[in-house]
Formats: C-alpha cells, structure tokens, sequence
C-alpha cells in the first residue's frame, strides 16, 4: 500500500461518496476507484458496501481508517522531519567542552539556541582535553570548545577562534612576585611548579617545559595531578605554582594571584573545532549564536567575574 491508495481511502471514507472524493483529490473517479480497489485486493478485505444508492464502511473499513489516519499522520511527521533536519532546524548536536573555558558565555549560547532551535536535541559533555579530541575523531561529538595548542597537529579538524586569552603564572597571593602587574617568567626558575597529568592532557605539560625553555630553565615539576581543581588548591596550600590560562580564575580562589609574564608567548586561543568531514546541518546554526554572543577579550575578562 502507498499514500495515495490510503489518501483515497480515507478521503471516500470521509465523504462515502467516490465523486466527491475524486473532486476533492483532482482525481478521476476511476483512479479513486482503482485505488481502493487495489488496497482491498492487498489487505484481503472488503472496506466499503457500495450498491447503486449509497457507500458504506465495512466494520473492517472502520478499524482500517482509524490505522490509516495514524500512518498518514506518521509518514507526513517523517517528511516534515527529514525536511526540518536538512534545513537544519531539527535533528541533535552533541557539543563537548573543557569546562573552565566556556563558563562565563556558554550558557547564554545554549539557551539561545534552544530557544530558536527547539527541535534539535542539544547534548552536552564536559571532557578532558585528550577525551575531547578523540571524541571529535571517531565522530561521539559534533562540535568542541577547547583551546587553540590542544588540537594543534591533529588531522581532519576544522576550527574557528571564539576568544583570545593569555596565560598566567598562578600562585598564592602572598607569594613574593604576587602583586607585581607582570614578571619575567626566568623569575619563576627556582619555583616548584605543578602541572595537569600529561596521561589527562599532554599538551599543557608541554606548553610549560616550552615556555620555561624559552627562558633557559627546566622547570621543576613535583606534582601532575588529573584536576585543574586539584592544581589550584595545591597552590593555595603554598606547594607550587603553575602556568594557566587566565580564564581559570573564574573557578580559582581569590586567595590565588594571576600574574602576567613578559613575552609574546604567552597568548592562546580558545576555539570551536568539529570534525571537516562531519556535515550535520545543526553545526552552522550553533555557529551562528556562538558568533552574535558578546565575549570579553583576555583584556577585560574581570567584568564578568
């Protein structure tokens, strides 16, 4: 059976008349007939009593047509659907995020999505930097916010820049240096420092080694913990310092000091990445709301604390 054997069917069903349903359908009256005929001989039942006055329902006819009103409205649901989809405006996004570099603005990008998409089913997941990276790979997310230097050299990605931001040396704010608006981080040679678990995120640990070669000295790394949470409360605790993003300080402690340090090595970006091949329609879109929300600069970032 197909639409037009169930359209003319109901549409005789609803008028129990073959004229006036071919009318309505722009149909010929022995098209209509054909049609019925035709679904009768494949479901093996008689749907209509026809004699020469009038058209009737068999009590099988009644049961179909309720049956044919839900396939009906199921197949133009999956039309509509399918059309919704690659228009872009219905189907799921599945978004991943490093946390600590999306709090302050991702939420208000979220809601205005929904808001304007309500039929695409937004899934989101916090992740490590590396689970981040391979869950844009093999395709568990369609779109990433991460930072610039975590996805550099990785193939088949596509990224755009949302903000730009630096790095800084955080330690206790009554360390020496704590006050000074910036330092030479070659100040910082005979420090402890304390860095993520190159197992969780490889690509911050390198950064810090490459930063503090830059500067003719190996840094001494006495803790690599799995948690940026678990950094900052070391650092607290007077055991070490360490070279973040700034944006960090959103979850940090006030007792903590964000300390800017001399060079033009020190700012990164963060960044929206998906997958080049990945075509989900849902993508744009998100790109769209991402590019019209207002996102403060490394250079004002306290505004929004």
């Amino acid at each position: 059976m197909d639409d037009r054997q169930l359209r003319s069917f109901t549409c005789v069903a609803e008028r129990l008349n073959f004229t006036e349903a071919a009318r309505h359908l722009y149909l010929t009256q022995s098209t209509v007939s054909q049609h019925v005929a035709d679904l009768e001989k494949q479901l093996k039942v008689q749907l209509f009593v026809r004699t020469t006055h009038k058209v009737e329902l068999t009590a099988a006819g009644e049961v179909f047509l309720k049956e044919a009103y839900a396939i009906l409205a199921k197949s133009e649901e999956a039309i509509n659907k399918t059309r919704r989809t690659a228009a872009g405006v219905a189907g799921n996004l599945r978004v991943g995020f490093l946390e600590s570099t999306v709090g302050y603005f991702l939420p208000q990008v979220i809601s205005n999505y929904c808001n304007r998409y309500p039929n695409i089913a937004l899934q989101l997941n916090c992740l490590y930097w590396e689970e981040l990276n391979k869950a844009l790979l093999n395709n568990d997310i369609d779109l990433g916010l991460t930072i610039s230097f975590a996805i550099n050299n990785v193939p088949g990605l596509t990224s755009r820049s949302v903000y730009k931001d630096k790095l800084s040396v955080v330690m206790p704010h009554n360390h020496l240096l704590a006050n000074n608006k910036e330092i030479d981080l070659s100040e910082m040679a005979n420090e402890s420092f304390i860095s993520l678990s190159p197992i969780v995120a490889p690509m911050p640990v390198y950064v810090t080694y490459e930063l503090c070669a830059k500067r003719n000295f190996v840094p001494n790394m006495i803790c690599q913990p799995e948690l940026h949470e678990t950094i900052l409360l070391m650092i607290q605790a007077g055991l070490g310092v360490a070279i973040l993003p700034y944006f960090m300080k959103f979850i940090a402690s006030s007792n903590l000091s964000f300390v800017d340090f001399v060079g033009d090595d020190h700012y990164l970006s963060v960044v929206v990445v998906w997958k080049t091949s990945n075509n989900n329609p849902a993508i744009p879109l998100f790109l769209r709301e991402l590019n019209q929300i207002e996102i403060p600069r490394f250079n004002n970032l306290d505004e929004f604390k």
